[in-house]
């Protein structure tokens, strides 16, 4: 594994920036290269174990080909943003890619403004947001490295910032953290957004970021905090199992801007009827059996189990598994009605949403 550390300073105007510590990893942040310009103190980075994070959670590594990756950000603490007048908006940017069933990799965009952190002043800047927030998602993992990046800035809120974030925003619902159709023609624009966003040095700041390469993906807690090495006894660190604050020595963590992430596998993926192209392959086979043509739903059939088959939203055994049942549930159903027979209307046989279509 790789991991990040970035480092912070102060610019002229008493902003904090933040610069990668050579020394740590040579891991380039392609998003956000711009605010980094010099070295200055590391930033805490560290995995807990089992005893520091909530119970039941996920550790070890995950096995290829028999789990869907999840990532989740699950807090995030703002201190000592700006000053003065000037109001922010709260922003949340990652950046996640992995290698998918095609031999590529998947790629996944999420930019996100919490509405507890929108048009924020200085009186209301020292704050937990309690994100619990999807990063990436189901995901299946088919081996190799998962990069992943994760930064909380500070945007100032001018009349051009707010439309252009929630712009943003409304881009990363439509692609998406679990389905690498819809996820990858919305990576290019919504990197060269947030590349837009963070390349104005007066307006933006990165208040506390994450970059790490992990083959194999590592599961369970991680924390990347803005203090120095030695401010923090990296033992004394717990999560809330309440609310996923972060604590030390069992006290809320308010010194220091900080953010928690939690990664885990899961065997199942419980929205798989939900991916777009299975589902409107499935649509296709309903209407051919609603019309009466049974040739017309074999050949939709057919074009459903290639698709399924080939789905890189899903484990292979998965898709198999999702194939067959369909395959037998048209069997089971019996062949379709025409829709008119000696010249009298007939009502049309249907068959079941794919929802209802047990997999597991």
């Amino acid at each position: 594994m790789r991991a990040f550390i970035a480092t912070q300073r102060r610019t002229p105007a008493g902003r904090l920036a933040f610069q990668p510590d050579d020394r740590v990893s040579s891991f380039r942040m392609a998003v956000w290269s711009d605010l980094w310009k010099k070295k200055s103190e590391d930033w805490i980075f560290a995995w807990l174990d089992s005893k520091q994070v909530p119970a039941g959670s996920h550790s070890g590594e995950v096995d290829s080909d028999t789990n869907y990756l999840h990532v989740f950000l699950k807090s995030a603490r703002v201190v000592d943003v700006r000053k003065g007048f000037t109001t922010f908006y709260g922003t949340v940017h990652s950046y996640a890619n992995l290698p998918h069933r095609s031999g590529g990799k998947a790629e996944f965009n999420v930019v996100t403004t919490p509405n507890s952190l929108k048009n924020i002043d200085a009186a209301g800047i020292d704050r937990v947001i309690q994100f619990n927030k999807r990063l990436l998602g189901p995901v299946p993992y088919a081996g190799g490295g998962l990069e992943i990046e994760v930064g909380l800035f500070s945007v100032a809120s001018t009349q051009l910032a707010a439309p252009y974030l929630e712009l943003l925003e409304t881009l990363s619902k439509t692609a998406g953290v679990s389905y690498v159709s819809a996820a990858m023609p919305f990576v290019t624009p919504i990197l060269q957004g947030i590349k837009l966003l963070t390349g104005s040095d007066k307006d933006v700041a990165l208040e506390i970021g994450i970059s790490t390469t992990l083959e194999p993906p590592r599961l369970g807690y991680c924390v990347a905090i803005r203090a120095p090495k030695q401010a923090i006894e990296i033992k004394k660190l717990s999560v809330d199992p309440s609310d996923f604050r972060l604590q030390c020595d069992g006290e809320t963590l308010s010194e220091y801007p900080y953010m928690v992430l939690e990664f885990s596998a899961e065997p199942n993926r419980a929205d798989w009827f939900q991916i777009p192209e299975l589902s409107a392959g499935y649509k296709r086979v309903q209407e051919e059996f609603r019309a009466g043509s049974a040739s017309g739903t074999e050949a939709a059939l057919a074009v459903f189990r290639r698709m399924t088959l080939t789905c890189n939203d899903l484990l292979e055994d998965d898709a198999r598994r999702i194939a067959a049942r369909v395959a037998d549930t048209y069997k089971a159903a019996g062949p379709p009605v025409p829709a008119v027979r000696e010249g009298r209307p007939l009502a049309p046989k249907a068959l079941p949403d794919l929802n209802q279509i047990a997999i597991y």
